[in-house]
C-alpha cells in the first residue's frame, strides 16, 4: 500500500481505525491491507471489531492467547474477540444499570464467524468459570452437533453455517460464574436437502450417517455423531 508522505506504517494502520490521520474509504482499506500483511487479523473501529480471515492458523485462539487476556493486570485492549467478551463483562460488572449484554457476530460466508463464536464461548467459560463441568461440556460441545445438522460445504467454505444461531448465556449475579446457556438455531436453509448449487454439498450429517452405516457394515466402531460430522468437515477442507 502507498503511504502518504510522513506517515509511518503504525500510524497508518493503528489498532483503532478511528485514530487514522485521515478518514476515507482509501485510508480504511489501506490500513486493513497493512494490518493483514502484518498478520493482525483484528482491528477496532470504535466499539466494533473488524476481522479479516487470514485463512491460516495464527494461534489466535490458543490457550496462551486466552491467558494473555485473562491475566493482564489491566484490561487488554488489543483488538481480539476475547477483548469483545471482556468489554461486555466489564459493562455488566461496573454497575452501569445493564442486566444483559449482546455481541453480534456477522459477515459473509467464510469470514470466520463460527470459529469466533466458539472461541468466545470457550473464553467466557475459562474466564468466569462455571457452576459445574456439565455446563462447560454442554455449551462448547453442542456446537459440534449444530454444525453437523446445519453446516455444509459451499463454493466459498468447506464448513459453512447454513443457519443463524442465538447463544444466550446466564451468569450468576453474585459469583459471575456461568450458570447455564440456551443455544437457539434459526433460519435453517432447509432447501439444501433437495437442491444445491453445482459443486456444493448437503449437510454434513448426511455424509456422517452414510459413513456410520458403512463402518457398521464392516464391523467397525462408530464414534459420536458430532465427531463424525466434524471428521467429514475436516476431510472436505483438506480436499
Amino acid at each position: 500500500a502507498m503511504l502518504p508522505c510522513g506517515v509511518t506504517p503504525r500510524s497508518a494502520a493503528p489498532d483503532d481505525l478511528l485514530e487514522l490521520p485521515e478518514y476515507s474509504y482509501s485510508t480504511l482499506l489501506s490500513a486493513m491491507r497493512i494490518r493483514h500483511a502484518r498478520y493482525e487479523p483484528y482491528t477496532w473501529i470504535g466499539p466494533v471489531l473488524v476481522s479479516v480471515n487470514p485463512c491460516a492458523d495464527l494461534g489466535s485462539f490458543s490457550q496462551a492467547m486466552m491467558q494473555r487476556y485473562m491475566e493482564s493486570p489491566k484490561p487488554c485492549e488489543v483488538p481480539h474477540p476475547f477483548a469483545v467478551v471482556g468489554r461486555a463483562l466489564r459493562g455488566l460488572q461496573n454497575g452501569d444499570g445493564s442486566s444483559s449484554a449482546a455481541v453480534l457476530v456477522t459477515g459473509e460466508s467464510g469470514a470466520g464467524k463460527t470459529e469466533a463464536v466458539k472461541a468466545m464461548l470457550s473464553f467466557l467459560i475459562a474466564r468466569q468459570g462455571a457452576r459445574n463441568a456439565r455446563v462447560c461440556d454442554s455449551l462448547v460441545g453442542s456446537t459440534q452437533a449444530l454444525e453437523a445438522f446445519g453446516n455444509a460445504r459451499t463454493l466459498q467454505n468447506s464448513n459453512s453455517s447454513r443457519f443463524g444461531k442465538l447463544a444466550e448465556v446466564s451468569l450468576d449475579a453474585q459469583t459471575g460464574k456461568v450458570e447455564g446457556a440456551v443455544i437457539v438455531p434459526y433460519m435453517l436453509e432447509a432447501s439444501r436437502m433437495t437442491h444445491r448449487a453445482c459443486g456444493e454439498r448437503n449437510f454434513h450429517i448426511c455424509y456422517a450417517l452414510r459413513d456410520a452405516l458403512e463402518r457398521t457394515a464392516r464391523g467397525l466402531a462408530f464414534t459420536r455423531l458430532g465427531e463424525a460430522a466434524a471428521s467429514v468437515a475436516g476431510t472436505e477442507e483438506a480436499q
